[in-house]
């Protein structure tokens, strides 16, 4: 398949192509790339624990979507309904960013809320994280539209506050 744009082709490209990987040596387009490409062996992306409690399965918590080299994750975490509302989310997000920061190493976390979520809202902020934009209209559920507001969290802000 070739798109042409102007004088241009975009040719698509299957498999390794030699003179790309000659050009992806250069570390001027390393550095402004997505790590991904940096990478000469697969790196887990995600690392998922259950959440337990009295040896029951209630919830998940997550660090997804990590980039190594820039030291950075996505936290998700979810609690079963019937077991929301009794504090469960507060310690197994404060658990998972702890491993995070201090067993990791990663230098920032980020989330994602849907804005609606006033529960997850006050959960994400109670732990630190700052909101830093919204995705307008960018979550579908139930045939309607709903806003995302993004957060993070830097090991640095997670120390201080700790410390305190």
């Amino acid at each position: 398949m070739i798109i042409t744009a102007e004088d241009l082709k975009l040719v698509r490209q299957e498999g390794l192509d030699p003179e790309m990987s000659e050009i992806l040596h250069d570390p001027y387009i390393l550095e402004n790339m997505s790590e991904a490409r940096s990478y000469t062996a697969p790196m887990p992306s995600n690392i998922c624990f259950r959440i337990e409690k009295d040896g029951k399965v209630i919830g998940q918590a997550c660090l997804k979507n990590m980039k190594w080299i820039n030291h950075k994750a996505e936290l998700s975490i979810f609690i079963e309904r019937k077991e929301q509302g009794k504090g469960y989310g507060s310690v197994a997000l404060a658990a998972i960013i702890e491993y995070g920061f201090n067993r990791m190493n990663l230098y920032r976390l980020e989330a994602e809320v849907v804005a609606s979520n006033t529960a997850s809202l006050k959960l994400i902020r109670r732990q630190g994280f700052i909101e830093e934009g919204c995705l307008r209209e960018a979550k579908f559920v139930n045939g309607t539209y709903h806003d995302l507001l993004r957060f993070g969290l830097l090991q640095k802000e997670y120390i201080e506050r700790n410390t305190e």
